[in-house]
Parts: structure tokens; sequence; C-alpha cells
């Protein structure tokens, strides 16, 4: 099987002679060949391969003739290049993510390059990494399939993947403990007296989404709460539709039937778009929150909840936990750093504030 580039011995030297020459004035001259063997720890062959390497890319140079490498006048003085490759449609979670992944590279010195995909399945990762140094991918949002998880397991680059779960100790991987929204709801709501919930899943069937409803119903069933009195409503929503408009018809529609009028004391939905089309469409229907009905949601990566009327309580996370996370783990990698693991699940907290009440 072979090596991931960043672990060989050349590309381990030529990062440290890089971030040597980082410190370096334009136009200074870079020590002899033996000195930077005895600075960097390499053989001589390896040593003149990372001089090539740098000169190629543009960040030192010699003159005719000449043996000594000095340091050019301008070039990218970024301590790596990481590959950044989202879906190309908008999104305001990712883009919070993506925020504090900027913001944590920055302190590394990290250049970031930009790729998108429409269709995942067309994705050709090592073409698309191109010469990068790293990747963070976010994957589009269903489960992803077993063909890019062989990819990923040995990637020519390191790889971290976000939000999505990933359930393969080789990857690298940043996501939301998924399992424990689910079972912080469901204690929640049963604390406040609720036996009758309805779950709202307002987003297509992905990886997220299944850990939180799994870690919901496993939690009531854990708190004795009866079968019966749970109920999943399931907006059926597909990748690239908007959740928000579709949320809003699901749950206008089912409380226009009749018969599900008092059928429930609270709801539970799987994120914040849920939650904003609950609180509408109840307000439409003449339902008080959190009088006659509570509302909870997942909150997102956007700071949305506290300005909806009224404001939402939320099972929320620190958003910028994925930029460190990502980045630790991008750098572990980079520099052969041994982790203790790949995998990173970020815990949620509960803001209560003023859609729920004890019945």
């Amino acid at each position: 099987m072979p090596r991931i580039l960043t672990e060989t011995k050349h590309y381990q030297t030529a990062s440290q002679l890089r971030q040597f020459v980082n410190t370096l004035p334009a136009g200074e001259r870079l020590p002899v060949t033996s000195e930077l063997m005895a600075m960097l720890k390499a053989s001589h062959g390896t040593v003149i391969q990372a001089l090539k390497t740098l000169s190629s890319e543009g960040v030192i140079r010699r003159q005719f003739g000449k043996q000594r490498y000095f340091v050019a006048e301008r070039f990218d003085r970024s301590a790596a290049k990481i590959c950044v490759i989202r879906p190309d449609y908008p999104s305001i979670a990712s883009d919070a993510m993506f925020r504090s992944i900027y913001e944590a590279g920055q302190e590394k010195n990290w250049r970031f390059l930009h790729q998108t995909y429409r269709n995942f399945e067309e994705l050709d990762l090592r073409e698309t990494i191109g010469d990068a140094d790293a990747c963070i991918l976010l994957p589009p949002a269903r489960v992803v399939d077993r063909e890019m998880l062989r990819i990923l397991k040995r990637p020519s680059r390191p790889v971290a993947i976000l939000l999505q779960h990933v359930d393969s100790p080789e990857i690298a991987n940043v996501t939301i403990d998924d399992v424990e929204v689910g079972r912080l709801a469901a204690r929640t709501l049963f604390s406040y007296g609720h036996r009758r919930i309805l779950v709202l899943r307002d987003q297509p069937h992905e990886s997220t989404t299944e850990e939180r409803l799994r870690g919901f119903f496993s939690m009531m069933e854990e708190l004795g709460g009866p079968e019966t009195s749970l109920r999943l409503l399931d907006a059926e929503l597909n990748a690239f539709e908007g959740s928000l408009e579709g949320s809003y018809e699901c749950i206008a529609n089912f409380l226009n039937g009749e018969k599900n009028a008092l059928d429930f004391t609270a709801v539970f939905t799987l994120s914040l778009s849920g939650g904003a089309a609950v609180l509408r469409a109840l307000r439409e229907h003449d339902k008080k929150v959190p009088e006659e009905i509570s509302v909870l949601s997942y909150g997102g990566e956007a700071a949305l909840a506290p300005y909806l009327n009224p404001p939402l309580s939320t099972i929320e996370i620190c958003t910028g936990e994925f930029g460190s996370q990502a980045v630790r783990l991008i750098d572990g990698m980079l520099h052969s750093i041994s982790l203790e693991t790949l995998q990173y699940r970020i815990p949620p907290k509960l803001v209560l504030r003023n859609t729920l009440k004890n019945i």
C-alpha cells in the first residue's frame, strides 16, 4: 500500500525547509548543503530534492552558475496549502463552519484553495486536491458511499471530513455528537413533563439526522416514555431542497388535519429551519408557544435562534470547534504527529429561551 505523500521523508524535509525560509528576508542566502543536512536531519539526496522542490515553487532561486540558493524576492510565505471542497449551493451553516476553519488556519499561516462540486459521485478527489498539501471536505447531506470511503481511507494527501459521520478509525472526521443531541432533547422534554411529542424530520435522510433520531428514541425508551406517544413526521426532503419551505409545508399540512390539532404537547425538530417553520405554522393555527405547545430544536451552526419569535430553545454546539479540531487533525497528519484518534465529536449543550414550558 503506497504511503501518503506527507508521510514521506522528502515531504517532511521540504516542509521544514519551507518553514525556515519563511523566517528569512528576501535575498538572504541559504546555508550550504552540509549545514542544511545537519539542521534538517536529512540525507544529502533528500536535502537536494527539497531544495529543488522549493525552487520549482519559486520560493528560492539561484543565479546561473552558482550553487547557493537565495530567498526569492516575492513568493507565497504560507506554511501549507489546504484545499477546501464543499457543495456549490449556499448554506449559512456551512459558511459558519468554514469561517471557523479559516480563522484557525490563519494562526498556522495556511493558505486555502477553494473547490466546489455539484455531483459528489463525479468528484475526482485526487485531481481536485491537486498540489495542495491537505484537504478539508464537506460531503453532501447523505451517507458517504463505499467507494468514496475506500478512497478516503488511503488518500494521496491528508483529508478531514466535516459534519457527516464516517465511522472508520482511519479517516479524520469532525462532526457533532448527534446521538447526544437527540438524547439531550429527549431528556429535556421528558423533564418538562412532555410525553406526547412530535418529532419533525426536517432534513434529508443522512448520517447526522439518523444519529439524532437514534439518540432521541433510545433515550425516550430508557426514560420509560410510551412509544405510542411519540410521532415522527418526515418532511421527505432531498439534498438541494429548501428545508425551510419544505418543513413549513409539512407541518402546516399536518396541523390542517383536525385529528392532529391537539395530538401533542411538544415538538422536537432536527434543525433550526424546522424550528422556525414550526413556530410560524403554530402561530398561524392559533397555537400559543409555549403555553399550549413547547418547541425545542437543534440550533444549527448559525446563531439565529435568539432572533426568532419567540426566541427558540435549542440544543447547540460551539461552531468554532469545527475549525480548531479540523486544523488540529490536519496539522497532526501533515507533521506525522501521533494522534490518539482521528475522530472528534463536538459535544452539544442546552440553551433555554422562551419556547419550553413545564406541564
